[in-house]
């Protein structure tokens, strides 16, 4: 099993990172911990897609760069690695553009070349306040109104790129009618109307994470891109390709923190050397190196099956909940490393010690992810 780059993928990864030293870094240290603003989000996002990390993974015809998923997970660990803020809102972009390419004509024809040049922004919109992880559960309606529309009524909660969005792919119980289900709907801002309003977090909150309501949402039948019965389907194939992406860029931090761990521990001088001269600071440095690198593998692992149109669910879940518990553990030590300086806002560790901790519950809870892989152990569902 070769686990080397080919060549392609080394000039894409290197040719990113040195982008994003110049181009991406100065902004999310300007903008950490403070909103970026929709317009300059896009901008952002117009950047990148040069690299294929909005849609690399479309096929040629559809104006992707026919990208396979682990050279996009290698990309989004360096975006990760400079900033996770604008990795989220990126990895919206990923997810988003999939149902993009997966709606039907001529609905696709709509939004996709805007999509594309990042002239519009889309999310996807499953979690709601009372549901959570119990995606099964939702409140969210969609009632048929005549024989054209339906209307949507309900809320959603912790949705990413909720208050930059034009549309969204809206998951809805439809309760009445021939067919009944939960199915998804492209519902579109100025046309359709839908509020957001962003929810302030302990961390990541240079971009947008909203709560979303519907009122009285009238949708043209065909803006339905997942039948009753087939929403929930659709949703869990589109979780099962970004929750190994999601492990990178949780490693993306760490491999962070542990460069500023590094590079603390040689300028800092105790008791006449630098403290990487002490053995315990050389266990912590060690172990970290060694942990990022096998975070990275599952991961790759996971995207590899995906690459291979193998089933790739239970790594996808070993990989998300693996990669995100270990960055926490990760960037804790490089806190340490830091000592006194590691909880102060003047040193970076201090900010990634708080966003690693978000993507413990991002694209489901680890528990949950848990519990997936429980089930296919056992063959019994907890859930």
């Amino acid at each position: 099993m070769d686990f080397s780059l080919d060549e392609m993928q080394t000039i894409a990864v290197d040719g990113f990172k040195k982008f994003l030293q110049a181009e991406i870094k100065p902004i999310a240290d300007e903008y950490r911990d403070k909103y970026i603003p929709t317009e300059l989000a896009k901008d952002i996002q117009k950047k990148l897609a040069p690299f294929g990390v909005v849609n690399g993974f479309l096929p040629e015809e559809l104006g992707g760069f026919d990208m396979d998923a682990v050279t996009q997970g290698l990309l989004m660990h360096e975006l990760a690695r400079v900033s996770p803020d604008i990795a989220i809102t990126t990895l919206i972009y990923f997810a988003s553009g999939k149902m993009v390419a997966g709606t039907p004509e001529p609905l696709r024809s709509i939004y996709l070349d805007k999509f594309l040049e990042c002239d519009l922004i889309a999310s996807v919109a499953i979690s709601e306040p009372g549901t959570g992880s119990d995606i099964s559960s939702a409140t969210c309606r969609a009632k048929p109104d005549g024989a054209d529309h339906f209307v949507i009524n309900g809320e959603k909660m912790w949705i990413s790129s909720g208050d930059y969005s034009d549309f969204m792919y809206v998951l809805a119980n439809v309760t009445e009618g021939d067919e009944t289900g939960l199915a998804v709907f492209l519902v579109d801002r100025e046309e359709h109307g839908y509020e957001t309003t962003n929810i302030d977090k302990t961390a990541l909150n240079s971009q947008s994470t909203a709560q979303v309501f519907f009122d009285n949402c009238r949708v043209p039948r065909e803006n339905m891109v997942a039948a009753p019965g087939q929403g929930l389907k659709m949703l869990l194939t589109l979780l099962q390709s970004s929750r190994p992406i999601v492990g990178l860029m949780a490693m993306g931090i760490a491999q962070a923190a542990f460069d500023e761990a590094l590079q603390y521990s040689l300028d800092r001088v105790q008791f006449g050397k630098p403290i990487a001269a002490k053995q315990i600071v050389q266990e912590k440095l060690a172990t970290m190196y060694t942990q990022i690198e096998a975070g990275k593998l599952m991961a790759f692992k996971a995207l590899h099956s995906i690459d291979m149109k193998k089933r790739s669910d239970i790594d996808a879940a070993m990989a998300k909940w693996y990669c995100t518990d270990l960055a926490c553990e990760i960037v804790d030590e490089a806190t340490k490393i830091h000592g006194g300086n590691g909880v102060t806002r003047e040193f970076p560790v201090e900010y990634m010690a708080r966003a690693a901790k978000v993507f413990r519950v991002t694209e489901g809870t680890n528990e949950i992810q848990k519990l997936m892989i429980g089930r296919a152990i056992t063959g019994l569902s907890a859930f």
